[in-house]
C-alpha cells in the first residue's frame, strides 16, 4: 500500500489516536469500515495519529500527549455542546461559563485551548456563536500543550480539532428523533453512499426545537451538511463540503454571588435556573455558512500534496440584560440592578493549509518531511450597545433597564437599547512550517520542526503594528520492550497581540514554551495508557503599567507544572474503562499590579473521571449496553483569589438498546441533579456572578438505520 493510502484513511476519515472503536454493534452508525480493525472479536485502539504531525504517524513516535473522543463515546455520555464531548478527557477544562450560549468554553493545562474543525482554524478569534454541532461529528481529538510549528497562533493550552463527517462509499442512511429535558425535541437524517465509480456524497441534516435552562429562553437549530467526494484517480482525492447553520437561541444570565452560592437569610436564594433577564431582549440569533474544499494528491510513493481551504460568513444579532447587584429596599424589597448589551456583528473567515510531504531514506534513518504555508484573514463588521453602567471605557447609552424585583420578577419589560459604537477589523496571519520526522532502525523516532509567522491588523483601515515570530518543536520517543515508549519533547505557541503601549511601542506575541516528558503504554492492541508530566511558560502578558494606570506592557507571565494520566481498556470482550486524572498548578509568576504568586482563575487545580461501558452479550438480536460515569472538578478562585467556586462531583448514565435496525439510547447527565455553579467571578460586585452550570438533563433517542 502506498503512503499516500495510509495517510486517506487517517486524515480523511480521521482516524486518530486514542480513538476507541468497538467492534460490537452500538458504534457510529455510519462509521466507515476501514477504521475499524477487529482480531478475534477484540477491540484495537488506532495505532496512528495524524493530528500531532499533520503524517500518518503511530502514536508510539509522536513524543506529545494526544487523546481523541469517537462519536459513539460523547454521544453515550450526553454531549449536547461541543464543550461537553471532553469532559472525561485528562487535563481538560470544560463549561467554563456554564451554559453559556455565546460559544464553547476550553482550558487545557492551564491555558486556553484553539479551536480547529477537520485540521482548520475554526475560529481565529472569539466569535459569537455557531458552536460545533456535535451530529456533525465523527470524533473529537485533543492535542494538548504549545503547537505553534503545525497550526500556528493560538493558547498554550493546545489544540481541540473536531473531524467531520464525510462521505462513504457504501450506502448507509440514518434517521432519528430525540427527546429530552427542557422541551428539547430534535430530527436528524445521515445519508451516505457511492453517486457513481468515482463520486461519493453525505448528507447530515438536523432541525431542533428546545429551550435552554432559563424557563422560555429558545434552543432551536436548523442544519443541513451536504459534501461530496471525487475520485478521479486512485492516487486523488477531492471532497468538498458545505455547512449552513442557523440558531435561534436565548441567552444565561449571570446571577449574583449574594442570591447564590454566598446567599444569607437576609437575602432570597435563587434557583439555578432563575433568568435574570428579559425576554423580548435576550437573543442570540446567528446564521452560518461555511464551503470546505480537501484535496491529496500522491505523486509517487515519495511525494504527496494535501491541500485544505474553509471560507464562512456567519452574522449575529445579539442582545443581553443581565443582573448587576443587588440591594435592600424597605418598600420594594430585594432588587437586581441590570444592565444591557447588544450586538450586531458579520464575520467573514478564510483559512487555507497546503503542504507537500516526502519520504525517503539517508543511511539507517528513514525521513518524513512536511513543509508548508497556510494562510487565515479574518474580517469583523460590528456595530455595539451599552448601557453605561456596566462600561466606563466606551460611548454607552443613557438607557438602562429596570430593575428586576426578585420576590416577584416581571422579565417583559420591552425594554429597548441603542447601539453606540461600530469599527471593523482585518487581521491577517501567514505562516511557513518546516518538519522532520527521523526514524532510526524502528526503535527511536525524532521530530524536529521550526515555523515562521508573520501576522497584521488593521481597525477602520488603521493598521497596527505587525506582528512576527518564530516556533521550534523538538522531541524523541523510543519503543521500548513490552509496549512501553518513554518520550521527552520541547514545543512553542505565540498568540498576537496587536497595538503598543502610550509611548508607541508595538506589542509583542504572546508566547509560550512547554517541556513535557511521559510515557506511552500499549501492551496490547486493547489498551493503551499514557502518562505526561509537563511545564509551560506563557510570556508577554499584558499588565497595568505601574506608572501610569492607563497604560499596559508586557511583562506578566504565567507558569502551570502538573501531570496527567489517561487510560483506555477493554476486559472481557465486554468491558470498556476509561480513567483520567490530572493535577495543575498555575501561577502568576510575573506581573506589575501585584497578582505574583496568585492562582489563575477559573481553574480547577485537580481533574478527574471515570467511565465504564458494558456490553451484554448471548442476547439473540437484541444489543444492550449501559455506562456510568463519575466526573470530579476540583475548586476553583477568582482573579483576586478571594471567591472560590466549590468542588462539584456528578454522576452520568447512558442506556443503549439495539434491535435489528432499530436503535434505543438514553443518556442522563448530572443524575443526582446536583446543583452547581461552573464560576464565580468578581467583576467588581458585591460577593460576585456566577455562571451557572448544567442541571440533571435527560435525552432519548431513537434511531433506524438502512443499509
Amino acid at each position: 500500500m502506498k503512503r499516500f493510502s495510509k495517510i486517506r484513511l487517517s486524515g480523511i476519515a480521521g482516524a486518530v489516536g486514542l480513538a476507541f472503536i468497538a467492534t460490537s454493534p452500538g458504534g457510529d452508525a455510519l462509521a466507515q469500515t476501514g477504521d475499524r480493525e477487529t482480531l478475534d472479536e477484540i477491540v484495537v485502539i488506532a495505532d496512528s495519529a495524524r493530528t500531532g504531525t499533520k503524517t500518518d504517524t503511530k502514536l508510539t513516535e509522536i513524543p506529545q500527549s494526544i487523546s481523541v473522543v469517537t462519536a459513539d463515546l460523547f454521544n453515550e455520555r450526553g454531549s449536547v455542546n461541543f464543550q461537553d464531548v471532553f469532559r472525561y478527557s485528562a487535563g481538560v477544562s470544560t463549561e467554563r461559563e456554564g451554559i453559556d450560549t455565546r460559544s464553547d468554553g476550553f482550558a487545557a493545562r492551564g491555558f486556553a485551548a484553539t479551536q480547529f474543525l477537520d485540521g482548520l482554524n475554526r475560529n481565529p478569534e472569539f466569535v459569537y456563536g455557531a458552536r460545533t454541532e456535535v451530529y456533525t461529528l465523527e470524533r473529537a481529538e485533543i492535542l494538548r500543550g504549545p503547537s505553534a510549528v503545525l497550526y500556528g497562533a493560538g493558547g498554550a493550552g493546545g489544540i481541540l480539532n473536531a473531524v467531520s463527517k464525510l462521505p462513504k462509499d457504501n450506502f448507509a442512511a440514518e434517521f432519528g428523533i430525540q427527546f429530552g429535558s427542557d422541551d428539547r425535541m430534535q430530527a436528524m437524517a445521515d445519508v451516505t453512499g457511492a453517486i457513481s465509480d468515482t463520486f461519493s456524497g453525505r448528507v447530515v441534516g438536523l432541525y431542533r426545537e428546545g429551550e435552554l435552562q432559563p424557563e422560555g429562553q429558545a434552543d432551536d437549530r436548523q442544519l443541513i451538511m451536504p459534501s461530496i467526494m471525487w475520485r478521479p484517480t486512485a492516487d486523488t482525492y477531492v471532497t468538498a463540503l458545505v455547512l449552513f447553520q442557523k440558531d435561534e437561541l436565548g441567552t444565561q444570565t449571570l446571577l449574583p454571588g449574594t442570591n447564590t452560592i454566598y446567599a444569607s437569610n437576609s437575602m432570597p436564594r435563587l434557583p439555578i435556573d432563575f433568568f435574570a433577564g428579559d425576554d423580548d431582549f435576550n437573543r442570540m440569533n446567528t446564521d452560518h455558512l461555511s464551503g470546505t474544499l480537501m484535496v491529496d494528491h500522491s505523486f509517487n510513493d515519495t511525494i504527496s500534496y494535501s491541500g485544505r481551504m474553509r471560507y464562512f460568513d456567519h452574522d449575529v444579532d445579539y442582545g443581553e440584560v443581565w443582573g448587576v447587584f443587588t440591594f435592600e429596599d424597605p418598600t420594594n424589597g430585594t432588587q437586581l440592578a441590570r444592565e444591557f448589551f447588544l450586538l450586531d456583528e458579520t464575520y467573514q473567515v478564510l483559512t487555507v493549509d497546503n503542504s507537500l510531504l516526502f519520504d525517503f531514506t539517508t543511511g539507517p534513518f528513514d525521513h518524513t518531511v512536511l513543509m508548508g504555508v497556510d494562510y487565515t484573514e479574518f474580517e469583523q463588521d460590528r456595530r455595539e450597545g451599552f448601557s453605561c453602567g456596566g462600561f466606563t471605557s466606551v460611548v454607552c447609552s443613557g438607557f438602562v433597564p429596570e430593575p428586576l424585583d426578585l420576590s416577584d420578577p416581571n422579565n417583559q419589560t420591552n425594554f429597548v437599547g441603542e447601539y453606540t459604537n461600530a469599527y471593523a477589523t482585518r487581521s491577517t496571519q501567514t505562516g511557513f512550517y518546516f518538519q522532520d520526522q527521523i526514524r532510526y532502525q524502528d526503535r527511536l523516532s525524532l521530530v524536529l520542526g521550526v515555523r515562521r509567522d508573520k501576522a497584521t491588523s488593521a481597525r477602520d483601515g488603521l493598521s497596527e503594528p505587525t506582528n512576527n515570530a518564530t516556533s521550534i518543536r523538538v522531541g524523541a520517543i523510543v519503543d521500548l520492550a513490552g509496549g512501553f515508549s518513554p518520550y521527552v519533547g520541547y514545543s512553542e505557541s505565540f498568540l498576537p497581540v496587536f497595538g503598543g503601549d502610550f509611548f508607541g511601542n508595538p506589542y509583542e506575541p504572546q508566547e509560550g514554551e512547554q517541556i513535557e516528558a511521559g510515557v506511552k503504554w500499549q501492551p496490547d492492541a486493547s489498551t493503551l495508557v499514557t502518562f505526561a508530566v509537563f511545564d509551560i511558560e506563557e510570556s508577554n502578558r499584558l499588565t497595568v503599567d505601574p506608572d501610569n494606570l492607563q497604560n499596559q506592557i508586557q511583562t506578566g507571565k504565567i507558569e502551570a507544572t502538573g501531570f496527567e494520566v489517561e487510560a483506555t481498556t477493554y476486559l472481557f470482550d465486554s468491558l470498556l474503562l476509561t480513567v483520567a486524572y490530572s493535577d495543575t498548578d498555575a501561577e502568576i509568576s510575573e506581573s506589575n499590579d501585584g497578582n505574583e504568586g496568585l492562582k489563575v482563575e477559573n481553574l480547577p487545580e485537580r481533574l478527574a473521571s471515570f467511565w465504564a461501558m458494558y456490553n451484554f452479550r448471548e442476547m439473540g438480536e437484541w444489543n444492550l449496553r449501559t455506562g456510568v460515569g463519575v466526573r470530579y472538578v476540583d475548586s476553583k478562585l477568582d482573579g483576586s483569589n478571594v471567591l472560590e467556586t466549590p468542588s462539584e462531583t456528578l454522576v452520568d448514565l447512558s442506556a443503549d438498546a439495539q434491535f435489528r435496525d432499530w436503535r434505543l439510547m438514553l443518556s442522563v447527565t448530572n443524575l443526582l441533579n446536583e446543583e452547581h455553579y461552573a464560576f464565580c467571578g468578581d467583576l467588581g460586585a458585591p460577593q460576585g456572578f456566577c455562571w451557572p452550570a448544567i442541571d440533571r438533563r435527560v435525552v432519548a433517542t431513537v434511531t433506524r438505520r438502512f443499509d
